[in-house]
């Protein structure tokens, strides 16, 4: 019966035989997890906040990488550039029709989404043109020469507007003075050319 209750409890040989490095230490059974129940309340019977304990079966929430987004098709973008645009107007029209206008932030980073999503347009365009001119070179057929007018076209109105979207940013940013101080917008194609 007497080494029934040494299997239980260590005795003063075997913490002598740890000790020293001669017996391994047997691992502690995981302290028993306790489910949540009802909150135990304190004297003025509002309920004390209950312990969470991490069940030991959890993994964490991502596993490996996270869920990328997909990438906004060419409609999509092009949905959301009509309305920005059209909140873009409606600024410069009533810039107090709504409380957003006010929020220089809000605006700043609208304007600019637009700026970016036209200067890819244009982008597009000029690869566009050029491919153009590449294959056909001085001797166009007439829809081609066409479609090379409407993409002129469309480049100058890209222009046009990414000039405005420009001033329209150095307006909300609070910037008055004239010229841009180095912080003119890059033509990324312009080394390309």
């Amino acid at each position: 019966m007497a080494n029934d209750g040494s299997q239980n409890k260590p005795g003063f040989l075997d913490n002598l035989l740890k000790s020293i490095g001669l017996k391994k230490e047997e691992p502690q059974p995981p302290a028993p997890v306790h489910a949540a129940g009802p909150r135990p309340s304190s004297p003025t019977g509002k309920s004390k906040s209950a312990h969470f304990v991490r069940s030991q079966d959890t993994k964490p929430l991502a596993a490996g990488k996270p869920a990328a987004t997909n990438p906004l098709t060419p409609q999509e973008k092009a949905k959301q550039s009509e309305e920005r645009r059209y909140l873009i107007s409606a600024y410069e029209t009533t810039p107090t029709l709504i409380p957003e206008f006010q929020n220089p932030q809000y605006m700043y980073k609208l304007i600019s989404n637009e700026r970016e999503y036209s200067q890819e347009v244009l982008s597009d365009l000029l690869q566009r043109r050029k491919e153009i001119l590449i294959e056909f070179g001085e001797t166009m057929p007439p829809e081609i020469d066409a479609e090379l007018a409407e993409i002129d076209s469309k480049i100058q109105e890209l222009r046009n507007d990414l000039t405005r979207l420009f001033l329209l940013i150095k307006r909300v940013a609070g910037i008055q003075k004239s010229g841009t101080g180095g912080t003119d917008f890059l033509d990324p194609l312009k080394g390309k050319r």
